[in-house]
């Protein structure tokens, strides 16, 4: 490591030659992650009630997303470390962050469904109360984590390469399996209820094709590290087989007023739990 200190060009030049195709399309790409949480959180606005999403995928899809990003700052350390040292150019600087970039705005875009659907179902006569309830908790368990990946990575970057490495990978495959683990409790959510609730398709369509797209431009940045990535791919195929199924039960089931009758029966005991209180 000294002499990687005293001569960063010798792992500085995998970052050089960055292509401005690819730099474009990372560009544009970090501009989709965010509108494509757009409708999601238009549909937890419109709706008000958390009916069809499952408590189980808003914690481990926020989890998950938590240890991607732990592990593209550590990861990307050695990139900021060029750019400090004046190894780089400006545009391959910027251009050598930009997975840190997108993978951040995903995390805080994903955590923000759940903080929504805490602010915007919150007296909803619409919203299961013990639903909210386990919701609540679910939120404080995201902090939790949080806190402790902070914490790990104030460990990776006052010790040593070895460490910071082998925490990035415990992160990176953590995601990986979180990642598989999540979508199964959504899918077997929407599979039981027979409806998408308020499970955006509009989200989904948007981000199966562009879950691809965003894996292909982390597998060939320069510098890219296989646990950055593969979580991603695997991400895209199950959220691929998950949108299938709400489209299907949407337009082609013939249960379009599943939805409203499961959301009626639970506003009816709402009301009757109000007037027995009053």
């Amino acid at each position: 490591m000294t002499d990687a200190v005293n001569n960063p060009e010798n792992f500085c030049s995998v970052y050089d030659g960055a292509s401005t195709a690819n730099f474009i399309i990372s560009v544009l790409i970090t501009l989709g992650i965010f509108v494509s949480y757009l409708p999601q959180y238009y549909r937890i606005y419109q709706k008000k009630t958390s009916e069809g999403l499952s408590v189980n995928f808003l914690l481990l899809g926020s989890c998950s997303l938590i240890f991607t990003f732990t592990n593209i700052i550590m990861i990307s350390a050695r990139a900021r470390y060029c750019c400090r040292t004046g190894a780089l150019t400006l545009f391959n600087c910027i251009n050598s962050q930009l997975n840190l970039i997108q993978i951040g705005l995903q995390c805080t875009c994903a955590i923000m469904i759940l903080v929504f659907v805490i602010v915007w179902t919150r007296g909803s006569i619409k919203q299961d109360k013990e639903e909210f309830a386990r919701i609540r908790r679910v939120s404080y368990y995201v902090m939790i984590h949080a806190a402790l990946s902070l914490l790990q990575i104030v460990i990776a970057f006052t010790t040593s390469r070895a460490v910071l490495l082998s925490l990035a990978q415990l992160n990176g495959v953590m995601s990986t399996l979180l990642t598989v683990i999540k979508y199964v409790p959504q899918i077997l959510t929407t599979y039981r209820l027979k409806h998408p609730g308020t499970l955006s398709i509009g989200m989904m369509c948007i981000q199966t094709p562009g879950g691809f797209i965003f894996t292909a431009t982390l597998f060939f940045t320069k510098g890219s590290h296989w646990s950055s990535w593969m979580s991603y791919l695997v991400a895209a195929l199950l959220q691929g087989t998950l949108l299938a199924l709400c489209v299907y039960y949407e337009y082609f089931s013939g249960n379009q007023d599943l939805e409203r009758a499961q959301v009626d029966v639970i506003a009816e005991e709402n009301v009757r739990e109000s007037n027995h209180l009053l």
